[in-house]
């Protein structure tokens, strides 16, 4: 795969933001704002990963994500981002059938991420 110059920029930013978070997860693992920041760079750098890898990525992401709904289960940007996960998940999986399931599971996502911001909009 042949990368111009904005790729490769794009793809340092990410790596550099990687090992910042992850710096900072070695401090604080229980820091929720951390995992969900450090979730959305492994996403934006599976797409650059060969297939295998590109699982691998997606499964820490997901990993990640539900560590951070431990910490908070309400929070509408880690469900959101675990919704982008699991759609990414589907992409990437080669049997329609096997697919069906994170689509499923990427739907109930989006869908309580915007109950979540609909109620803590109306209560607060």
């Amino acid at each position: 795969m042949h990368l111009g110059q904005q790729e490769f920029d794009r793809i340092l930013f990410y790596e550099h933001a990687h090992k910042n978070f992850k710096a900072v997860y070695a401090k604080n693992p229980h820091d929720d704002d951390n995992l969900i920041s450090w979730a959305r760079v492994l996403i934006e750098l599976w797409q650059f990963q060969t297939r295998s890898d590109s699982i691998k990525f997606i499964k820490d992401v997901v990993s990640m994500l539900e560590k951070a709904l431990e910490f908070n289960p309400k929070k509408h940007d880690a469900i959101w981002s675990l919704g982008n996960a699991k759609t990414s998940l589907a992409f990437i999986t080669k049997d329609l059938e096997d697919a069906k399931p994170y689509f499923t599971r990427a739907m109930q996502c989006f869908q309580q991420a915007l109950e979540e911001v609909f109620i803590s909009t109306w209560l607060f």
